[in-house]
């Protein structure tokens, strides 16, 4: 009789029925770390590449699809966000350090004071996870209460977050293009069109899947209160903070 390697149950298969490892594991080799790592960058290229076409493309359904539970073909939510987020900031460290700070991208303080704006963009991960909570609750409030709980629709939102990311990736890529074309930065101000508009693009996509009532006033409701509260947020909520962290310290 063999027994799991992990977990210590009885094998009676290629697989433990217990916890689900191998029964057959092995000497660890060249081959085996290989094989991972390769399997690592399939797994992730297939999941990754595909929720991001599908957060493009039909966003409302993807997000609906992992919610209630399709959720093998979709990158997670999370590591959907935190991948674009580490893009978008290694990409704007390249361009930095290439050409220089506000050279491609004129930043204009745009999240308020310089020592706030760079704050912000270094850490633009904590900046955006602040507006999570309030832009999933304008979802469940006017959207989607009657089917999924508060959580549910935080998912919706971080797949909308992490897809904005995604369009500010696209707004780097083309800044630089600029630059090296025309020798003229583009400011930073310009991509709210991108912001607005995939915000309006996934509100509809969202909202049309849902049996409720008035959805027109819904969808401008969560547009002009989630853009709203971001603005807010920039231009008088993370100044005053950012100024009070670093007075103190």
């Amino acid at each position: 009789m063999q027994y799991c390697k992990n977990c210590g149950s009885e094998l009676y298969d290629l697989y433990c029925a217990h916890c689900g490892q191998k029964a057959s594991t092995g000497r660890i080799t060249l081959f085996n770390l290989l094989r991972e790592l390769f399997e690592f960058f399939t797994h992730v290229e297939r999941g990754f590449f595909y929720t991001s076409w599908q957060m493009l493309t039909m966003p409302g359904r993807a997000s609906k699809e992992y919610i209630e539970g399709k959720r093998r073909i979709h990158q997670s939510p999370v590591s959907y966000f935190l991948i674009w987020i580490t893009v978008y900031i290694l990409f704007l460290y390249w361009i930095e350090k290439a050409f220089g700070e506000n050279t491609v991208i004129d930043y204009m303080q745009y999240y308020g004071p310089d020592m706030t704006t760079r704050f912000a963009i270094s850490h633009l991960s904590i900046v955006l996870i602040v507006l999570l909570p309030f832009q999933a609750f304008y979802l469940w409030v006017l959207v989607t209460r009657r089917q999924y709980y508060y959580f549910e629709t935080m998912i919706a939102s971080i797949y909308l977050l992490g897809t904005i990311i995604l369009l500010q990736v696209v707004f780097a890529i083309g800044a630089v293009v600029t630059y090296l074309s025309s020798g003229h930065s583009i400011d930073l101000r310009n991509s709210d069109a991108l912001k607005i508009g995939y915000l309006t693009w996934f509100t509809i996509d969202f909202v049309k899947l849902f049996p409720v009532r008035n959805k027109f006033i819904r969808i401008v409701a969560v547009i002009v209160l989630s853009f709203g509260t971001f603005t807010l947020w920039r231009i008088y909520g993370l100044p005053p903070l950012v100024d009070w962290f670093f007075g103190k310290s």
